[in-house]
């Protein structure tokens, strides 16, 4: 069944052509992850097939009116005060909203949670819910597992697998796109280009099309060198030919029927430099400028032990966040510090780099760490400085034209250096941070999902350099590609402890299998006495909506409600 269809569409910005007539279906049961690079046009599509944008040009007929969006930025300063008056603004099926909500992991106590207080992953999950509510035909996701815990992002890639609608997600989470995919999009300089299967099949295919297109590039190269070393030749002997003619007569009228051999030539230059002509119009395979980094410490750590915890806790008033954590982080580790949203990983950080003082316990440090921070929001880049500015201020001794070739290998352009941080959008802020980190020639990096707001592409330049880095590293991340390229040592905060596995993340993954096939009779028993809590709070919620419908029913509707209460008692 076809559900969208779009025929040459065209949107610029100024003078730049953003989409230049493109085309493209979704039918249901499409699975289509759509890729490109940041500032490439993919929320601007999205926005276009929602017709949140309408100055486009071209045809998009629609065959079905539920279509679903999650845009990549919400505002909740619309006057919703509960998280039941947001997810109730368009429907009161509270069963629906419960039976949602449990999918997320939430339960009905947060009905009266105040929203502003919801973390960003818990905003991410309601928007979720609320769409999900409606039963859509048709879902354009962008970046929906940002700010997702592990498990929020699993039950994501299972419900968008086994939708039965289509669904079109901008994302930069690979493994997502991996296990969720049966179509990647890319848009690249205006055009979309299709490729069957998932993200690895299109990075495969594009690679093998980069090669071949180098190649032929290449081909053509030594076809041109090949084609002007015969025309020198060629034209050479024309001259030698030519050289006891008088200079004022036309050569070309001179050789035509005086001299045979000289007028072959002659003509055999004229050919070859047609093809000549020919060749030169071959444009070299484009190439996207990238990410260029490298992260040198500059100091190094004599000791084998950089950090150590004992009995490390951290309350708020009386909310006690964790306790009792014992930990230490060994020279040149790469540690990956996971949990749920709200378990305590950015202040567990906060704490390490010493932004937080721990309300129990001590945390130890040797004397040669040289420490380099990136926060989750960024927090550290003043907005009111200038590129320049920001990282002049991580420099060691570097001289202005150094610190502009640093930036310069981070994509930052002589016009982008002179901008403010508040000018920049969040993927070059990101940028920045790394551009002082490479100049802090830090020993030990502490970052707070790093990855954040980069595109895919840049994302693998940022992981290679990470994973060269010869210093240690801890790291809070949802991004299981980027785990598993990258950590040598997982630490789950969960539940206020902290488990610390020597390992990679699959054999982490392993392992957390293991322990979940082999669950205790005693916790069988608890999941299911939740369970049971859970049904009997949809009938009594249910219940409620049907009663609530009775006023104001005619007698026809007043026994269908009737009969759908008594099948609840």
């Amino acid at each position: 069944m076809l559900l969208l269809d779009a025929k040459d569409i065209r949107y610029q910005i100024g003078t730049r052509k953003l989409l230049d007539e493109i085309s493209f279906r979704i039918y249901k049961g499409d699975k289509i992850g759509l890729v490109g690079r940041n500032g490439s046009g993919k929320t601007t599509l999205l926005k276009i097939i929602k017709e949140r944008i309408k100055d486009y040009r071209g045809v998009i007929k629609t065959h079905t009116s539920r279509i679903a969006y999650l845009p990549q930025h919400y505002n909740y300063l619309n006057g919703y005060t509960t998280v039941e008056e947001f997810l109730t603004e368009d429907s009161n099926n509270y069963g629906a909203i419960l039976e949602n909500m449990n999918k997320f992991g939430l339960d009905s106590s947060w009905l009266d949670r105040r929203i502003k207080t919801c973390s960003g992953g818990e905003q991410t999950r309601l928007q979720l819910i609320k769409l999900l509510i409606t039963r859509p035909e048709l879902l354009l996701l962008d970046e929906p597992t940002n700010h997702l815990d592990h498990n929020s992002r699993i039950w994501l890639q299972e419900f968008t697998a086994n939708f039965s609608g289509g669904v079109l997600v901008v994302s930069h989470d690979r493994q997502y796109l991996d296990d969720f995919s049966k179509k990647i999009w890319e848009l690249e300089r205006g055009e979309l280009s299709e490729y069957r299967g998932n993200f690895s099949d299109y990075r495969e295919k594009k690679k093998e099309q980069r090669k071949i297109a180098h190649q032929k590039y290449e081909k053509f190269q030594k076809e041109k060198k090949r084609l002007q070393a015969a025309i020198r030749r060629q034209q050479k002997f024309v001259n030698k030919a030519d050289s006891g003619r008088k200079k004022t007569d036309s050569f070309w009228r001179q050789l035509k029927g005086q001299d045979g051999r000289t007028g072959q030539m002659a003509h055999r230059v004229k050919a070859l430099q047609g093809q000549l002509k020919q060749l030169e119009n071959r444009e070299k395979p484009y190439e996207h400028k990238e990410v260029n980094l490298e992260l040198v410490p500059q100091k190094q750590v004599h000791s084998s032990i950089l950090i150590s915890g004992q009995g490390v806790s951290k309350n708020f008033g009386e909310l006690e966040l964790f306790s009792g954590l014992d930990f230490r982080i060994e020279k040149g580790a790469k540690i990956a510090l996971i949990g749920p949203n709200g378990s305590g990983k950015t202040v567990l950080l906060r704490l390490i780099t010493g932004r937080e003082q721990p309300s129990g316990g001590k945390i130890n440090s040797t004397a040669s760490i040289r420490m380099g921070y990136v926060s989750q929001k960024l927090k550290n880049l003043e907005p009111q400085q200038t590129v320049l500015q920001a990282a002049q201020a991580a420099e060691l001794g570097q001289c202005e034209q150094k610190i502009r070739t640093f930036l310069g290998s981070m994509l930052f352009t002589q016009e982008k250096v002179e901008k403010k941080i508040n000018q920049l959008s969040l993927g070059e802020r990101v940028r920045l941070s790394f551009v002082r980190l490479l100049l802090s020639g830090s020993n030990f990096l502490i970052l707070d999902e790093p990855l954040n707001h980069m595109d895919l592409f840049a994302r693998e330049r940022i992981e290679e350099a990470l994973k060269k880095f010869t210093g240690t590293i801890l790291f809070v991340t949802h991004d299981r590609y980027f785990m598993k390229k990258i950590a040598s040592e997982i630490w789950n905060l969960k539940e206020g402890s902290l488990n610390c596995f020597q390992g990679s993340f699959e054999d982490f993954q392993h392992k957390q299998k293991s322990s979940n096939q082999a669950l205790s009779p005693k916790s069988e028993e608890k999941k299911e006495n939740k369970q049971k809590s859970y049904t009997e709070l949809q009938k009594k919620m249910k219940k409620a909506e049907l009663i609530a419908r009775l006023s104001g029913a005619d007698e026809q509707k007043k026994k269908e409600i009737n009969r759908q209460l008594d099948k609840l008692d």
